[in-house]
């Protein structure tokens, strides 16, 4: 099976306009005055006026408030996303209005198989898995994953959140392979330009990786290469003529 393309479909840049004085340090800081869940909200916006297809919005526990679920759901769109174990839930909707809420790591419910629950301050029911997992040192925790969509099977949560990681490769490949990390700028806006040309070059490989069926470290690797090779055949060549 060939691997799906991966681009980025809208970027916004955090401006830290408002300085505050840090209590405890004494120090000057900066902070935005939007925050990075009303930026998703935007954006999620902006791709529906787009005209943008698409069916799932995945993302971390960070994003996982009651607020975005509620707008994702409003806007008819299905999200699933990583919960924190200290979130408050109940299984039954007579302890959900008697108050009775319990975290969900406390929740009555099975390993690897979705659950409605209601969660606190949501107004309409959602489904819980839980997954158990041993990492590389052995040490083993849970995870929990919520959705609007209430009809998923255990195997479609896991499949589609895992499609999540490949943000952590787009980033990883913005930092390696396209050097978003070393603009010499200093405005906001040539920035913001170094900002958008590292995503255009993020775009040419993804177009390169299609027409090589290579990834895209694989041939930045292969480039480095030949530009060793290139380089030392030239270096050869002066020393050869410094020597005639």
């Amino acid at each position: 099976m060939s691997e799906p393309l991966r681009v980025p479909v809208g970027f916004e840049t955090i401006k830290k306009t408002i300085r505050f004085c840090d209590l405890k340090t004494k120090k000057e800081k900066r902070k935005s005055d939007v925050s990075k869940n009303e930026l998703m909200l935007q954006m999620i916006a902006q791709a529906i006026a787009n005209g943008l297809l698409f069916k799932y919005i995945i993302a971390d526990s960070w994003f996982a408030s009651v607020a975005n679920m509620r707008f994702i759901k409003q806007k008819k769109k299905i999200f699933i996303f990583d919960m924190q174990s200290n979130r408050l839930a109940v299984v039954r909707e007579a302890d959900r209005q008697a108050g009775n809420w319990t975290r969900i790591d406390q929740l009555p419910i099975p390993n690897n198989r979705p659950v409605q629950v209601w969660l606190k301050d949501l107004e309409f029911p959602v489904l819980l898995t839980k997954h158990h997992f041993t990492n590389k040192d052995n040490s083993t925790g849970e995870r929990f994953l919520v959705s609007n969509d209430v009809g998923l099977t255990d195997d479609r949560f896991t499949t589609i959140y895992k499609k999540r990681w490949s943000v952590e490769e787009y980033h990883k490949s913005l930092k390696q392979n396209v050097s978003i990390g070393k603009s010499p700028t200093r405005t906001e806006k040539t920035q913001t330009n170094h900002l958008y040309a590292s995503m255009l070059g993020y775009i040419k490989l993804e177009k390169l990786k299609f027409a090589n069926k290579m990834n895209r470290f694989v041939m930045k690797t292969k480039i480095y290469n030949q530009a060793l090779k290139a380089a030392f055949k030239e270096l050869s060549s002066l020393k050869s003529m410094a020597c005639a």
